[in-house]
This record gives structure tokens, C-alpha cells and sequence, in this order.
């Protein structure tokens, strides 16, 4: 999978365990507390510390906002993600997102975020064009 030229790409920090579980195309769901302001296609998976690297990339499906409770009614076998740790993640929340995703791509050489110009966000972040153009010259030095 390439990415496409009219693509909208978020940078979301995902802990490496989530984060290789999605590569390994073991988590198809990626919870939530927020949800995107702007219209996205597609999610930048940053591996947070210590790998702090994009290690690949995934085209959004559908974004879910529903109670923590239905969330994971619908979507605990896609997730990734122990029962005690997705009460713990949604602990007095009365709200959550689920991010179904699909068209894993693996990079085979992981993306420092200086090369694209950008810090690692708290809870996401947008990618501007030229942050995207980057990311595509990364991808295909590799």
C-alpha cells in the first residue's frame, strides 16, 4: 500500500506492544479517549519509547463513538487489549473512539520523526502535505 495522493494522515504515539500488534495485523482496533476534529484516511503508527520510530502505516475504515462498554462488546477480539487494561484505559469515561483499521503496510526501515520535521504528539497530531511528502520520500528510500 502506497499512499494515496489525496490522503489525510494522523501521527498517533502507540505503545509498542499495540503498536506491533497492529504491524502483525493482530489489533485491527485502536481505542481511543478522542476522536479526529478533521477528516482522516489514514494513521502514521509511531512506536513510542523506547523505539520512538514509525513503524508503519494504516488506512482508517470507520471511526466508532459509543460507551466504553458497547466498544468493547463489539470489539475485544480485534483489539489487542486485556479486559483489566481497556477498564483502566476508560476508567470514568462515559464516552470512547474506535479506530477500525485495515491495509497494514510494515515499513522495513521505521521513520525517526525528525525526518519528517515533527515532535512526538501527546495524543495525535496531523500531518501537513509536506510532513506526508516526506514520510513518502522515507518509505521509498527504504
Amino acid at each position: 500500500m502506497a499512499l494515496p495522493a489525496d490522503c489525510s494522515v494522523a501521527l498517533l504515539p502507540i505503545k509498542p506492544v499495540y503498536a506491533n500488534a497492529i504491524i502483525e495485523g493482530r489489533k485491527q482496533v485502536e481505542f481511543r479517549k478522542t476522536i479526529f476534529r478533521r477528516r482522516v484516511t489514514h494513521i502514521a503508527v509511531y512506536a513510542s519509547t523506547p523505539i520512538q520510530r514509525i513503524i508503519g502505516i494504516v488506512r482508517i475504515v470507520e471511526c466508532e463513538h459509543d460507551t466504553p462498554e458497547n466498544l468493547w462488546r463489539r470489539h475485544h477480539a480485534n483489539g489487542a487489549i486485556s479486559s483489566d487494561e481497556f477498564q483502566s484505559y476508560y476508567a470514568n469515561k462515559v464516552t470512547g473512539i474506535a479506530i477500525r483499521i485495515t491495509d497494514v503496510l510494515s515499513l522495513a526501515a521505521p521513520v525517526k520523526l525528525r525526518t519528517l520535521g515533527v515532535r512526538a504528539p501527546q495524543s495525535f497530531c496531523y500531518l501537513t502535505p509536506s510532513e506526508v511528502a516526506r514520510l513518502r520520500r522515507a518509505m521509498s528510500a527504504a
